[in-house]
């Protein structure tokens, strides 16, 4: 589908990428990883011919159908949203028009019957009777409730205008599709059931995620960028960082023993090739020494960094809750009612649910940033509470380092271990000495996230904190909040982080009221009933199972429509074969009776599909 040959890349002078070399066949399913800044983005950028190619050369193959969901895509239509997500199915829109004109052919001239059984047998097979119910059910997967189906796009909010451009990416079913972060401003709902059609999708993709659960569960192939090359590795992420642990053990292994041969070699041919007796030799072992193939030296591994968060300073068991609160933000109507949630010591909740429901509501009333309207928050003794959100980042001075900033704000934390968990999570060397107003946002954000894991704390609240994390700081950030021995409450859409760091899930029910369990279930990530429940559930539902019934039933009568168009002519043809038959049959009077009721039955036949005909070409007009 694409090849790279050893290209490079180097849209700012210097290269990001170089000598890369990729080759993705149909159907292959590539996770495209690496620390940020490393070219990700420009390498799919120049695939998709945005940016030049300084050297080698990217092939797509003739004809092939690409895909391109870029970090920022909106759809940019005024159309109703079923539309516009289904306009991307050209190929089927293709084939549904040679149908209508072979049904118009077979109804001017019989003859054309073949044509028309074809035309069926392919937009039947493409799933062209069934396109509607697989819109529903990407709309659906992506989050969009029955009544936004008509409305335009332009009403939708900037993350919901992603999701518009990823569903009519899916739906139009590519030959190989370009997908950069197609997580980000999805609900973990959506990311669940992104995750599950990547891996049943027949067509090739590339994908750029930080998601780790995503990458598990849907690629066959990662290719890294590291180091300004691209490596590749067969199977998953998971499979991938073994693979490369051992590559790397194997290397530094295989350059040991060589390094040792060459000063072997370099100690006899120093020692004697002055001396005559010795010289003969000496050129050998030259020659050998010229003939080796010298390895490179490895390429700098990722550090795997460890950070370990403080221990929990001794606290009440029972730390923080609300008892039947209220929430709400001054004199507006209430977000949540009748909110009991409670944390204690060694408990780990993720706390889930849709968008919009008062997830990070309730993190704020837990923090003590907002007051509960009725009822009340409660802090059990000695409880120092920790909290983590995007607002903290744009809090940050501007005027100072993440290093001075931490030094100041945790003074008896040791320099090396404020340097060392800034390295951790992707902020070494000259990034940490920056001011932080130089930063970028995803970096503003790690230096809040930093603070948070220096400070001693028995009572964790994050929201969404590995925003803006690659996937193996994920990893560093989620063994050290498994390793964290306090209250912990977790408001994510990173499946990874939840089933990796949670002992609890409590799910925020649409009618308010939260329902906790132990342990992690996979009913947990579906959007089940409760996101649809209220007055209007039911009536949705309801059409939502009607429409995909009246569905089914159009797909069926227009499959049997094609099929009697064809069997008409043969029933006639039968009808016409018997009629010559009477006449060679006249003076056979048993043969002539026999064949007399044969042509009776064929003419029942006729009759019955021309009837059938009528009834299904009304049913598919209707």
């Amino acid at each position: 589908m694409i090849q790279l040959e050893d290209v490079t890349v180097a849209p700012g002078g210097d290269p990001l990428v170089r000598g890369a070399t990729l080759h993705v066949h149909p159907g292959d399913h590539v996770g495209l990883v690496g620390r940020n800044g490393t070219g990700k983005t420009t390498l799919l950028r120049a695939i998709v011919g945005e940016l030049p190619v300084d050297a080698g050369r990217i092939r797509v193959r003739n004809g092939a159908r690409v895909g391109w969901l870029p970090q920022q895509a909106v759809s940019g239509s005024v159309r109703p949203l079923w539309d516009e997500v289904a306009s991307g199915m050209t190929r089927l829109h293709a084939l549904r028009a040679e149908l209508q004109a072979a049904e118009a052919a077979v109804r001017a001239d019989p003859g054309q019957a073949e044509r028309l059984a074809r035309a069926v047998d392919t937009f039947r097979l493409a799933g062209g009777y069934a396109a509607d119910e697989r819109i529903g059910q990407v709309l659906h997967g992506l989050g969009f409730a029955p009544e936004d189906w008509q409305r335009t796009c332009d009403t939708f909010s900037g993350g919901w205008q992603m999701r518009v451009a990823l569903a009519r990416l899916l739906l139009s079913e590519p030959d190989i599709a370009l997908l950069d972060e197609p997580t980000n401003h999805l609900d973990l709902e959506a990311r669940s059931f992104l995750a599950g059609f990547l891996a049943e999708a027949p067509w090739a993709f590339i994908v750029v995620s930080h998601d780790r659960w995503l990458l598990d569960r849907c690629v066959t192939r990662i290719a890294e960028v590291r180091g300004g090359g691209l490596h590749t590795y067969a199977g998953n992420f998971g499979a991938f960082l073994r693979e490369r642990d051992q590559r790397a053990a194997e290397h530094e292994k295989a350059l040991a023993q060589q390094q040792r041969q060459i000063a072997h070699l370099e100690r006899f041919v120093e020692r004697f090739g002055a001396k005559a007796t010795k010289a003969t030799q000496a050129k050998s072992k030259q020659k050998a020494l010229d003939r080796i193939d010298r390895l490179d030296a490895p390429l700098p591994e990722p550090k795997r960094a460890r950070i370990r968060l403080p221990e929990a300073p001794a606290g009440a068991h029972d730390a923080l809750g609300l008892v039947d609160a209220t929430l709400a933000y001054e004199d507006g109507p209430p977000v949540l009612s009748h909110v009991d949630l409670g944390l204690e010591r060694g408990v780990r909740i993720a706390l889930l649910g849709p968008n919009g429901c008062g997830k990070s509501t309730i993190l704020q009333a837990l923090a003590g940033r907002l007051r509960p309207r009725e009822g009340r928050r409660r802090q059990g003794d000695r409880i120092r509470v920790g909290t983590f959100d995007q607002d903290q980042a744009q809090a940050l001075p501007a005027d100072v380092s993440a290093i001075l900033h931490l030094t100041t704000e945790c003074p008896t934390v040791p320099p090396e271990q404020i340097r060392a968990t800034l390295g951790a999570l992707g902020l070494s060397g000259d990034h940490a000495k920056r001011p932080i107003g130089e930063l970028s946002g995803g970096e503003k954000a790690r230096v809040a996230l930093a603070l948070l894991v220096v400070r001693p704390c028995n009572v964790l609240l994050l929201d969404e904190p590995t925003n803006h994390l690659d996937v193996e700081t994920v990893d560093v950030l989620v063994e050290a909040l498994r390793g964290f021995d306090g209250a912990l409450l977790i408001v994510t859409h990173d499946r990874y982080l939840v089933e990796q760091v949670a002992t609890h899930v409590a799910r925020v029910r649409s009618d308010g009221r939260i329902e906790q369990h132990e342990g992690v279930r996979p009913e947990d990530f579906l959007r089940d009933a409760s996101a649809r429940e209220g007055a209007a559930a039911a009536p949705q539902a309801e059409a939502h199972a009607d429409r995909k019934k009246r569905q089914r039933e159009l797909e069926r009568a227009r499959r049997r429509l094609g099929e009697v168009e064809v069997e008409i002519p043969a029933a006639e043809a039968e009808v016409a074969r018997i009629d010559e038959a009477l006449v060679e049959a006249a003076t056979d009077h048993a043969r002539a009776m026999a064949l007399g009721q044969e042509r009776d039955a064929a003419s029942a036949r006729v009759e019955a599909l021309y009837a059938e005909w009528e009834r299904l070409e009304a049913e598919v007009a209707s």
